[in-house]
């Protein structure tokens, strides 16, 4: 595989996987506007509050990465054949702080899920229980989306370290 084809199918997977992400927040949007204003008991309201970080961070992440991708690939494209050297100077160390990255990620997620275990056994209301709820969805939903999306950076750097683009570590 060349390159520009390494480069084509990460950010494909990326694309596709952020088109996931933002259909994720504005469902969370939606359900958590609807559990605000329709349902209005504590344990709806809290689910909905917690909901509403997913929203946010959904649509944020996902909206972001979906629309700036196709410039990326055309920009990252034509930056590896015109100065391949600036390429593996500015994309090698990029992808892997990406990498790094999800270290990070999972960390924040063992918080949230920690909150959630706090606000169901010691703070104990309805209230608390919805937050922990949606605290435990927004877990297992980064949880997985990071899964598929470190595996496929990790595979991006290999591509390139193989077609020789960038060292190999």
């Amino acid at each position: 595989m060349n390159v520009a084809e390494v480069i084509a199918v990460y950010f494909r997977g990326e694309k596709a996987e952020a088109a996931l992400i933002l259909l994720a927040g504005a469902l969370s949007l939606v359900a958590a506007l609807w559990l605000w204003f329709s349902v209005r008991e504590p344990f709806a309201r809290g689910l909905a509050a917690s909901l509403l970080l997913t929203a946010a961070l959904g649509l944020g992440v996902g909206g972001g990465v979906y629309f700036r991708t196709d410039a990326q690939v055309a920009a990252l494209q034509q930056l590896q054949r015109s100065d391949p050297a600036r390429f593996a100077a500015e994309e090698g160390p990029r992808i892997r702080q990406v990498v790094k990255s999800f270290g990070i990620y999972r960390l924040c997620y063992a918080v949230a899920v920690l909150l959630a275990l706090l606000f169901v056994f010691v703070l104990g209301r309805p209230l608390y229980h919805g937050l922990a709820v949606g605290l435990l969805i927004l877990a297992a939903l980064g949880l997985t989306i990071d899964y598929y999306a470190e595996a496929r950076a990790a595979r991006y750097v290999e591509g390139l370290e193989a077609a020789g683009v960038i060292p190999a570590r």
